[in-house]
């Protein structure tokens, strides 16, 4: 029973000494946010990203809608790669108005 109990003392020290180094010898990764948002700051889209990251295959949310107004695009272009910041695209709309004239005569 001595034996069992020194062999799983010494398991326990090296699993406890290889978590330390572990830890040591871990990088920490910086992740940035990129959203899509709608007018009112509705997040349409959020995803997290390693700066660097290649971003070109990324698919753009689809257009949300907004009473009396047309969807004309996002108010940046997505980068290429993940800059070391975060990044928020909004929604931008123009107000659609229907303008009846009246023939007279």
């Amino acid at each position: 029973m001595k034996k069992i109990i020194v062999i799983l003392a010494v398991i326990l020290s090296a699993m406890m000494f290889t978590l330390e180094v572990s830890k040591l010898q871990a990088n920490s990764v910086e992740l940035k946010m990129l959203e899509f948002v709608t007018y009112d700051q509705d997040v349409v889209f959020r995803d997290y990203f390693e700066p660097g990251t290649d971003l070109t295959d990324l698919e753009i949310p689809d257009a949300p809608e907004k009473d009396g107004y047309i969807f004309v695009g996002w108010s940046v272009e997505i980068p290429e790669e993940m800059p070391n910041y975060h990044v928020r695209i909004e929604a931008q709309y123009m107000r659609s108005e229907v303008v009846v004239h009246e023939r007279i005569g």
